[in-house]
């Protein structure tokens, strides 16, 4: 069985076990991710205009390629802004589930659209 963060983070005391935690809490929240761009794709291809539709893809795909980029330099700035203390780990990956989260609700607007 795989394990869930909150069975690292309850009891995560050792910068090792917080990074780790970070870590798995990331890979929770970038799965979520996944599934609101997979589903805001879904609702864009229900558009019936062809051209409205293809102009729209093509838009938030480039979108979530540079998102995906800002969000790792944002984080490395963070990170490098952190790097002389052991906290730096931390901080790294609350930067990534922060900028995870924030962009699964975007996406969650498109998805649901009416």
């Amino acid at each position: 069985s795989t394990l869930q963060a909150s069975d690292i983070c309850d009891n995560a005391v050792t910068t090792l076990d917080i990074n780790e935690c970070g870590k798995l809490m990331h890979q929770e929240a970038d799965k979520k991710l996944t599934l609101a761009y997979k589903r805001a794709l879904k609702r864009i291809n229900e558009i019936e205009d062809i051209q409205q539709k293809k102009d729209t893809k093509d838009a938030l795909i480039k979108a979530e390629r540079l998102w995906i980029q800002f969000r790792d330099k944002d984080c490395d700035a963070v990170y490098n802004l952190w790097r002389a203390g052991t906290i730096r780990g931390a901080i790294y990956w609350g930067c990534m589930i922060h900028h995870t989260e924030e962009r699964t609700k975007d996406l969650e607007l498109i998805a649901d659209k009416d």
